[in-house]
């Protein structure tokens, strides 16, 4: 027998007892075998203590065992630790046989049948021998788990057939162990183990193989289980798949206790889209998310283009602990329902993601679309449809609708999906191909930011949208409501007012408004209704102060390709909004003036009165003499966005600390003003004193419904107390009133335990969040009666709940409980009536706020170095628009170029010049700068801005129409040239009298010969019309210079400055060799000047970009030999032309002089 170790103490446990060495088998006897993971205290905690005969008799084996040192154990399944190496090395067990005699002498019951270890005791065993044993006995944990989640994958009855579609997951999913206990999430009984596994083995079979099972260990035996039968459910996991059978499509969330979880396959989703675990949980994956991080997960997922749905448990532990079903699952229903359309940020957040997409971050509000066509006839180019569409803003509560004839382009579409930004789509079943191909490519694949689209389950119908629609609102009995005047035009009636005469008398306005709508649009609105049901967000729907038509005859229209290319919401080379107008201009200090100042720059005003108003408010704001002008800067800074505000109020989605700040910020700007001093107000502008007095007319609603709560309850979120007049809801009083009376029972009953233990000033202690906890001295402890419930303990004191404490807890929560429902109801109510009855106040106050920001901020913009006011005169229809600048300059490339901006002179349809102008000049030369500080001074003059020029005197334009550059649309099956010229015929179709239209280098996408021709078709077709546009046609086609002699009247010649500053021209590149330099060097002057450029200067642009000097020098040669070979072409047909003018007796030498005359005439 091996030597005993001299740290050996006597009846010390050995670590050989946890496992049998391999080297031989022994027998070990019962007491030899410890439960690894329960203390050795806890066998004799029964009181019962092993006979010491038992001891004595194994102190013999005892001795030879290693002695037992605690030690942390490697749970790292690649590498055992060093220390346990060498320790475990250090020992050579010799195994001892005992003979069954001596076994029976040791413990009499070790010759009974040792009763079958349950499932989790042998778990627990074959985890710590796997500990102690290292790497030689480990399972590979990665591979362990990735065949569970590929035998749940194809088990799973939440993916279609029981296979679950692949989406990637698998490899960047974070996937756990599943040996993590979770028990509280049973609900119910369950016939399932603990590593997930599926079912129990049949009866026969557990028959049949009990005494392998009773040997087997841990996941081997769950696995071998597994083969034998299908899948039984917990109560739980049946109401999930329930859930998920009801809510197709939907990313569920499903609350489970105090967690938020997910399962199935969209745990996998889950995993991959937020970076979380997923781990196998019985019968299904499962991940999960804090509960607390709930809305950042939810944006995250709805940014991603999913459709998120939060499950809530509906009973409280409380209210079911005290009901019928306490041991069925808790009731779960879809409570929550979220896309990228519909999420609505709390005040407390940044607008659409601002804080997080940096120069990314626009503030365009996204939107839900409906979009509804009816074809019109024709095939192919000729194709027609009639689109209608409605579109809702949710943070917002704007709603738009629209209907429009479109061509085969589908420009008009394309338009409107880039004014309105949708981050949803509903259409129907069915589209026409064209509107297809539109929509995949704007909004599909070859569009940015994952817009979602919708298909709908049937072709909507007139007769069935109507029926929907009017019983909508006839349910909710809508009644005549009050007018409210609109930020675009305070004077103007509403739009219930402007539908009132197109039904019957009988319909209230707002559904004379709602009958008056395009019989398309009328079905876009029932799609948007019932979507919108859905997300409990239908109510937006019933306010008549949030329709607006998109098409109006008081507002210019910008189409898509004239936003890009004028660069008015994004850059073109950083595709943000830096470098853009909306950037230059946006100096708003609330979220409802750079809402509404996007609204004017996408819509320029056509009303020449209501211009002048905008200019005098910007004037009268720049100057500020009037000391109610510059206080109006301070009380806007600081606002919350307002306007969010109002729409979280009226879906009923707002908190109190977001009512009481809507309130007080609402208050401070009512009352900074008073009535009785308007007369002395003197802020020479018709438009601010309109705002100024919508504000006073908001002060008496919003102090009326500031005086019914309190705000420093409001501001802690505190709804039970939010009251402070009990008589106001009854119901929360009586909950209160209960909660107290149980509270005196409870000091009530404290004296008694007082009195029991002789401390009089006994006082309940909470600890961990557990309440009314009865504190007792150690030493005190075993005087208290026994069916007091030992909760917690320290050193010194136990802490007890008697039975009476627990019996008066549960009433006091069931109340609690009670009450916060009450609460919750209350403030709804409260709610929802002040927007019922004061909702067009609030709002016309929002509203008016948004415009005097904007207002200020072009007045900080007009305030810049060398802006000027427009002037701008009324023209009669179909009389030429002019336009008359001097000095104007780029607004935004003055604030962004190091260098400083040459200012330029232009004149359309005056006296003195003509409509169109013939644009040419060299590469670099400056042509696109000087157009698109044209089109933008257009814009910025008719939205109410001052423009960057020494003066500005313009007619209104109806339009602005922009085709530069080139790209091509491979989404959309389109060529760059396919794409220039669809893009100019659509100009063509929209052009008008009224019209700036900018063509850039048109026909360059094709050969030369082609681009000719079409350019110069386009020129004459515009030209010759007899109520021609303003037109300026940029070209290197040096042919065109003759529409100046074809329309003398309507089009000029102009170049772009330049000056040769090289003795050689590149003409006499000719003779050059291959070894010789090319000298030309061009100063680009950057000016406009009357008449045509002689050439383009292609190759001094090359050398500025850096190409080798070869590659000029060949391209010099070429060029001269092809203008010496068009030059002596030319001198060709003028002498030929000369012979047959003249007598075949003439003169040769005379008709050479002449022929030589002419050619001087013409070079100069």
């Amino acid at each position: 027998m091996a030597p005993t170790p001299p740290s050996q103490k006597p009846g010390q446990a050995s670590i050989s007892a946890f496992f049998k060495p391999k080297s031989s088998p022994s027998v070990i006897t019962k007491f030899s075998q410890p439960d690894p993971v329960q203390n050795s205290s806890s066998s004799s905690s029964n009181g019962k203590a092993r006979t010491s005969s038992s001891l004595d008799a194994g102190s013999a084996s005892a001795s030879t065992q290693p002695p037992l040192k605690r030690s942390k154990l490697s749970n790292d399944d690649e590498k055992p630790r060093r220390e346990t190496i060498d320790r475990m090395g250090k020992w050579k067990f010799t195994p001892v046989k005992v003979s069954s005699s001596q076994v029976d002498e040791l413990d009499p019951a070790t010759s009974q049948e040792e009763p079958a270890r349950s499932q989790k005791e042998q778990d627990r065993h074959e985890a710590f021998r796997k500990k102690l044993l290292g790497s030689n006995f480990a399972v590979d944990r990665h591979a362990r788990n990735q065949m569970q989640i590929e035998q749940m994958s194809s088990r799973d009855p939440l993916s279609p057939g029981g296979a679950r579609p692949s989406t990637g997951a698998e490899d960047e999913a974070i996937v756990v162990d599943g040996d993590h206990d979770d028990d509280d999430d049973d609900e119910g009984p369950s016939s399932t183990n603990r590593f997930g596994q599926f079912a129990a083995a049949k009866s026969s079979s557990v028959a049949a193989s009990s005494s392998s099972k009773t040997k087997a260990k841990g996941k081997a035996k769950a696995k071998a289980n597994d083969t034998d039968s299908g899948p039984t459910y917990t109560p739980l996991e049946k109401q999930i798949l329930e859930l998920k059978a009801a809510h197709p499509g939907v990313l569920l969330i499903i609350e489970v206790g105090y967690k938020l979880k997910f399962y199935g396959e969209d745990a996998r989703i889950a995993s991959k889209e937020l970076n979380i675990m997923c781990f196998p949980e019985r019968n299904l994956l499962a991940a999960m998310i804090p509960v607390h991080r709930l809305h950042i997960h939810v944006k995250r997922l709805i940014q991603a283009g999913h459709k998120v749905g939060v499950v809530r448990q509906i009973e409280t532990r409380a209210l079911k602990a005290a009901s019928k079903n306490a041991n069925t699952p808790f009731v779960r229903k879809l409570t929550a329902l979220y896309t990228a359309s519909t999420w609505i940020d709390d005040l407390s957040s940044s607008d659409d993601l601002a804080a997080n997409m940096g120069d990314a971050y626009t503030n365009q509000p996204k939107s839900l679309m409906a979009i509804v066509e009816q074809s019109e006839g024709g095939n192919g180019p000729e194709d027609r449809v009639s689109i209608g569409i409605v579109s809702v803003e949710v943070n917002t509560g704007h709603l738009t609708y629209d209907q429009f004839s479109d061509g085969h382009a589908r420009s008009e579409l394309e338009t409107r999906i880039a004014h309105l930004a949708p981050a949803e789509v509903l259409v129907p079943p069915k589209l026409t191909r064209p509107t297809e191909k539109v929509i995949s490519y704007l909004l599909g694949s070859g569009a940015e930011g994952g817009v979602r689209i919708e298909r709908l389950a049937a072709k909507p119908d007139y007769n069935q949208a109507f029926q929907a629609v009017t019983h909508f609102y006839r349910d909710r009995g809508l009644e005549a409501e009050a007018s409210a005047t609109t930020e675009e035009d305070p004077t103007a009636p509403s739009a219930t007012a402007a539908a009132g005469d197109a039904s019957s008398s009988k319909s209230t306005p707002f559904m004379s408004l709602i009958l008056s709508l395009p019989h398309l649009s009328l079905i876009a609105l029932a799609q948007i209704i019932q979507h919108l049901e859905a997300f409990q967000l239908e109510s937006i729907c019933t306010l008549s102060t949030n329709f607006r038509s998109f098409s109006s005859r008081t507002t210019m229209l910008l189409n898509s390709n004239t936003l890009a290319n004028l660069e008015i919401f994004r850059s073109a080379d950083e595709q943000t909004e830096r470098g853009s107008l909306i950037w230059l201009l946006d100096k708003c200090k609330t979220a409802m003036g750079r809402r509404l100042l996007r609204k004017w720059v996408s819509k320029p005003l056509t009303d020449v009165d209501r211009l002048e108003e905008r200019l005098d408010a910007v004037q009268a704001l720049r100057d500020g003499k009037s000391y109610v002008l510059r206080t109006l800067p301070n009380l806007l800074h600081g606002l919350p966005d307002l306007e969010r505000g109002l729409a979280r109020m009226t879906y009923g989605r707002a908190t109190p600390t977001e009512l009481a700040t809507v309130l007080l910020s609402l208050n401070r700007v009512t009352q900074e003003f008073k009535a009785d001093e308007a007369a002395t107000w003197n802020t020479q502008s018709s438009l601010i004193d309109t705002h100024l007095t919508s504000l006073l007319c908001g002060k008496q609603p919003v102090q009326k419904y500031l005086n019914q709560i309190s705000i420093k309850e409001a501001r802690a979120n505190n709804k039970p107390d939010l009251f402070p007049d009990p008589d106001l809801y009854p119901t929360i009083q009586a909950s209160k009133d209960n909660i107290a009376i149980v509270d005196t029972e409870l000091r009530e009953h404290l004296r008694e335990i007082g009195k029991l233990l002789h401390r009089p000033s006994l006082d309940y202690v909470s600890v961990a969040g557990v309440d009314y906890l009865v504190e007792v001295r150690v030493a005190d402890a075993k005087k208290v009666p026994v069916e007091w419930l030992r909760v917690s303990a320290t050193k010194s004191m136990v802490r007890f709940h008697t039975p009476e404490v627990i019996r008066l807890t549960k009433i006091r929560d069931q109340h609690r409980e009670t009450l916060d429902a009450a609460a919750d109801e209350a403030f709804a109510a409260f709610v929802g009536e002040m927007c019922r009855t004061e909702y067009v106040a609030l709002r016309n106050v929002v509203a008016s706020l948004g415009v005097l920001d904007v207002l200020l901020s072009l007045a900080e913009v007009a305030s810049s170095a060398g802006y000027t006011r427009p002037t701008f005169v009324a023209t009669p229809d179909g009389e030429s628009v002019p336009v008359e600048i001097h000095g104007m300059r780029h607004p935004i490339l003055e604030l962004v170029s190091p260098l400083p901006y040459i200012p330029n002179d232009i004149a359309l349809s005056t006296p003195t010049s003509t409509r169109a102008i013939l644009l040419t000049g060299c590469n670099m030369g400056g042509k696109s700068s000087v157009v698109r500080t044209l089109g933008l001074l257009v814009i910025m003059a008719q939205l109410g801005s001052f423009v960057p020029a020494t003066s500005a005197r313009l007619g209104i334009h109806d339009g602005v129409y922009v085709r530069m550059g080139a790209r091509d649309a491979m989404f959309a099956a389109r060529s760059t040239f396919m794409v220039e010229v669809s893009e100019t015929a659509d100009i063509l179709r929209s052009v008008t009298a009224r019209s700036l239209v900018v063509l850039d280098e048109l026909g360059r996408g094709t050969s030369t010969h082609d681009g000719v021709c079409i350019a110069s078709g386009v020129l004459e077709w515009l030209l010759a019309r007899e109520r021609a546009p303003n037109v300026v046609f940029i070209t290197h086609y040096l042919q065109l210079g003759e529409m100046e002699r074809r329309f003398a009247c309507k089009v000029r010649n102009m170049h772009m400055a330049f000056v040769e500053t090289s003795p050689a021209d590149f003409a006499e590149f000719g003779g050059l060799d291959d070894d010789d330099a090319a000298t030309g060097h061009i100063e680009f002057l950057y000016k406009l000047r009357a008449g045509i450029a002689s050439k383009s200067f292609g190759i001094h642009c090359a050398r500025l970009a850096g190409l080798p000097e070869g590659i000029l020098k060949s391209a010099a040669r070429v060029s001269a030999q092809l203008e010496q070979r068009h030059r002596r072409a030319l001198e060709r047909k003028r002498h030929a032309l000369l012979r047959r003018v003249f007598a075949p007796d003439v003169d040769a030498g005379a008709v050479e002089a002449l022929h030589r005359l002419v050619a001087a005439r013409e070079t100069g």
